[in-house]
């Protein structure tokens, strides 16, 4: 297998994953219709974090999930989410914020289950481009790529003071093409500012 970084990095260019992943998420973000900031109880604090869910899945057109396991969902994003001290769960924090609407109240927690599960995509994409375009038991693939990288790519990153050579990804191509996408996107912002 000849590894194709024209099109490998055509896949990972930003204007592609915004049109084929990023925007849908963000479309899903904002077609949910909450009726206020706060929520009475915890009842229909789960009832909106499940319906969220249920929402976001089928808008982005990942199908249907059960009742259970949009609510499973939900909750263990807002777990880990906002999950900041010792003493109470993720969970617990994120429902005091609902009930009382601190720091943004429903909205800010559907945001944040909205913003993990456009992360989860956003993953599972550079992931199929990765895997599908690269044997990843071949040495001689991750070597092509990391060379292909090195030779477009090294330049600038010794321009911004980051030490790498051809050998630098290796190893390791699947790295080197999330760092691509992460100094694109960062280049981006920097030229948005400009």
């Amino acid at each position: 297998m000849s590894v194709d970084v024209d099109r490998i990095l055509d896949l990972l260019d930003q204007e592609t994953i915004n049109r084929t992943v990023l925007l849908q998420h963000d479309y899903a973000r904002e077609t949910f219709k909450l009726p206020r900031i706060t929520v009475r109880d915890h009842q229909e604090f789960a009832y909106l974090l499940r319906s969220y869910v249920e929402h976001h899945v089928r808008t982005v057109g990942d199908g249907e999930l059960s009742e259970a396991t949009s609510f499973g969902e939900a909750k263990r994003i807002v777990d880990y989410a906002f999950n900041q001290d010792p003493y109470q769960e993720g969970y617990a924090r994120a429902l005091q914020m609902a009930l009382d609407g601190s720091e943004g109240g429903m909205r800010a927690v559907l945001n944040e289950v909205a913003d993990a599960l456009k992360r989860r995509a956003l993953q599972a994409y550079t992931d199929h481009v990765y895997h599908h375009h690269i044997n990843v038991n071949s040495k001689d693939d991750n070597r092509a790529l990391s060379r292909a990288f090195y030779h477009r790519f090294g330049p600038i990153l010794q321009r911004f003071g980051i030490p790498v050579d051809e050998d630098t990804f290796a190893f390791n191509a699947r790295a080197a093409l999330e760092y691509h996408r992460q100094v694109i996107q960062h280049l981006l912002g920097i030229a948005k500012k400009i």
